[in-house]
């Protein structure tokens, strides 16, 4: 699978709550996502353990911006993710937040320079 070179990968987590039915096996649930230089998420994922979950959340965020439409992404787990890890999901995602608020995306030159990519590699 060919990978984008332009991208910058985030990643956020949380506990999830006790009633969960996967709390016992996982703990946490993750969300990470792939944003490109505009702050777009090209591609989302997951540790819920559904396919259709996982999926569900990936159309919610995906094409959305992490620079401009935070609130609105909140908003859209909080009213169409009505699951029992909806809380923890909007939890990690502020902490994908935290993540992009310290990158290139948004310091620029003042965070750290990112290599390019090896395309033979």
């Amino acid at each position: 699978m060919s990978r984008r070179t332009d991208t910058l990968l985030f990643s956020g987590y949380a506990r999830l709550p006790q009633n969960v039915s996967h709390q016992a096996v996982y703990k946490r649930v993750g969300v990470v996502a792939e944003v490109d230089g505009e702050g777009v998420i090209v591609e989302c994922s997951s540790t819920l353990v559904t396919e259709l979950a996982r999926d569900f959340l990936a159309g919610l965020l995906c094409g959305r911006s992490v620079l401009k439409d935070r609130d609105e992404m909140e908003a859209l787990i909080r009213a169409r993710y009505r699951g029992h890890s909806q809380g923890a999901l909007i939890y990690a995602l502020r902490k994908v937040f935290e993540a992009v608020d310290i990158s290139p995306l948004v310091l620029g030159d003042a965070a750290a320079e990112v290599p390019p990519l090896d395309e033979g590699a």
